[in-house]
């Protein structure tokens, strides 16, 4: 049976990393504040920290990751992890490769990147114990170089975090959202913060401020008033970003007197499937079935199914409506595959969505099926007619998904039939803040804000994916330019152009360690549920983590221990222990 008592405890309690320090105390210590903990704000901040810098990091959440938990990989060139696999790699070949798919990426930043992931990116993570287990083939690349780790990228977070919180000079601020920049006679001096779990306002100051907030594809309203021209817009799209992808950090900066480059350019997925437990319906899971037929609201199929996603975005965007049905059978069942929530992993009879009728659509025979979908029956009768047709001459004169020779999809013959629905999706930035060679943000005539720098996707990735997103190039420049941002700092204060007092860095009180905490429930386990029910702001993490424990019915102890106590966590060695048990969820 599950304690579920001792969770409401914990719940009382909080989830903080923060310690006993107020925020102005650890403000008054710092050369720096990074706003974001996310892939680019932790890598500038441990940049800045090996380099004597006092940094303190922000963040609006309650943990580290941001919007790269949700990844997958990394592209890199010339790497060990390449040269064990027999692919043969160099910086011209990557650099050709990317411009030819992206059209006008960055040309500058493309070169950069090319000659400097394996230093910059590879190197410099597997020395903190990232551990990249495979290079796979992604668009836009001519050799494998999709670079992941094991479990996805939450452990390549993971382990840059345990780093930076080893750092005696770096702090972090928990649950407080950056509002708006202090900029005093056009220099950047700190932040105005809003601490969410008590609404109360602090301005934080320090001679540099580094912005590494995320975009803002969580925000509709914002990415379809900055649509791509020439590109059709969707009639329904959903979002498929983190929750602090809101534009905050734009806004800041704009306000600040930054200037903006292709704010226009999204990475738009294909593959958005309605959350069935969103309320709103507005959020979208990523799935697909890589043997299913794909057919318009008409009943017809459209688009090569396994073609490359930015052709397939044209042809999706083209159907009236822009939405398609993934149809296949009961052999191709297993083929289905979804992510982009933790309930999706929780113990439950059936299929999470494709026995679920609020998200998907099952049927005896292709008539009930076109029925229930909406779908025209005699179009989708003959189009499931004509796709087993190719199949048995293996060929797809059609759309060119398969040829002889080729490994063919199985017909769709053995009841019973599926169909479910995927709408386009918002996923990254492909244009933000402008920023030089060295991540400091530039105004509209390309002159440096001082004391501002920008980093990650805030940054549209430096504008390296140009009009067409690739696999990869999103966490490997976010980390690439956390560090230039981090590197530029380190300079600036060891050249005198800021008087550098980083020598007097001290240990903060809340290293001493804390007592295990008391075991005992502090209320009853009916009290869980009605303060579960309705959010909190500052708990959005913390009520995300507990509704899956309950859910899945885990015991407490899977995740707490004596150095993870019922009790705020205060030393660095706790909330290390805190990131030990991310994978429980994730």
């Amino acid at each position: 049976m599950v304690a579920r008592s001792c969770l409401v405890a914990f719940l009382i309690v909080g989830w903080s990393m923060c310690g006993h320090r107020s925020a102005a105390q650890e403000a008054a210590a710092a050369d720096a504040i990074v706003v974001g903990a996310g892939l680019s704000g932790l890598s500038a901040a441990i940049e800045m920290g090996r380099g004597g810098v006092r940094v303190l990091v922000i963040d609006m959440n309650s943990v580290a990751g941001g919007h790269a938990v949700l990844a997958g990989g990394v592209a890199l060139v010339g790497t060990p992890v390449q040269e064990k696999a027999g692919v043969k790699d160099s910086p011209d070949l990557a650099y050709k490769d990317w411009t030819e798919w992206t059209g006008d990426g960055d040309p500058a930043w493309t070169r950069y990147y090319a000659e400097h992931s394996r230093s910059m990116i590879y190197d410099w993570v597997t020395a903190m114990g990232v551990e990249f287990v495979r290079a796979g083939a992604a668009n836009g690349n001519s050799v494998p170089r999709f670079h992941f780790t094991k479990g996805r990228a939450l452990h390549l977070v993971m382990p840059m975090f345990k780093t930076a919180l080893a750092l005696p000079n770096v702090s972090f601020l928990w649950n407080a959202r950056a509002e708006r920049l202090v900029v005093e006679q056009g220099v950047v001096r700190g932040v105005v913060v809003r601490h969410l779990r008590t609404g109360r306002t602090e301005t934080l100051r320090a001679a540099h401020t580094v912005l590494a907030t995320g975009g803002f594809e969580s925000d509709l309203d914002r990415v379809l008033g900055n649509w791509t021209p020439g590109l059709p817009r969707p009639d329904r799209l959903l979002i498929g970003s983190a929750i602090s992808a809101t534009g905050s950090g734009h806004d800041m900066a704009t306000g600040a007197g930054a200037a903006l480059s292709r704010i226009d350019r999204h990475y738009i997925y294909i593959d958005g499937l309605p959350d069935p437990r969103d309320r709103e319906g507005i959020h979208a899971l990523t799935g697909g079935n890589g043997r299913s037929m794909w057919v318009n609201a008409q009943g017809r199929r459209f688009t090569n199914e396994s073609g490359w996603d930015k052709q397939i975005l044209v042809d999706l965007l083209n159907q009236k409506p822009s939405s398609y049905w993934a149809v296949f059978d009961e052999t191709a069942r297993e083929g289905f595959g979804v992510r982009g929530a933790a309930w999706l992993s929780t113990p439950m009879d059936g299929h999470p969505i494709l026995d679920n009728p609020k998200a998907a659509h099952k049927a005896q025979n292709l008539e009930a099926l076109a029925t229930m979908a909406g779908l025209p029956v005699d179009a989708l009768a003959a189009s499931v007619s004509r796709f087993n047709g190719l199949i048995a001459a293996g060929v797809d004169t059609d759309f060119g998904r398969f040829r002889q020779g080729d490994r063919l999809p199985a017909t769709i013959a053995k009841p019973p039939f599926y169909a479910v629905q995927f709408f386009p999706m918002t996923r990254k930035n492909m244009g933000g803040v402008s920023i030089d060679m060295e991540a400091r943000v530039l105004n509209r005539q390309g002159q440096v804000v001082p004391g501002l720098y920008a980093a990650g996707e805030l940054t549209g990735s430096v504008g390296i994916n140009g009009s067409h997103g690739m696999d990869g190039m999103f966490l490997g420049p976010a980390i690439m330019t956390g560090r230039l941002a981090g590197r530029g700092i380190v300079q600036a204060r060891a050249s005198g152009v800021v008087a550098s007092s980083a020598a007097r860095v001290v240990p903060r009180p809340n290293d001493t360690p804390a007592p295990a905490g008391n075991w005992n429930p502090a209320l009853t386990a009916e009290s869980l549920k009605p303060m579960l029910s309705s959010s909190r702001d500052g708990y959005w993490h913390f009520e995300m983590v507990h509704r899956t424990v309950v859910e899945r019915r885990y015991a407490c102890a899977r995740c707490h221990s004596p150095q993870l106590p019922f009790a705020p966590v205060v030393t660095p060695q706790q909330r290390a222990a805190q990131t030990d048990v991310c994978v429980n969820c994730h």
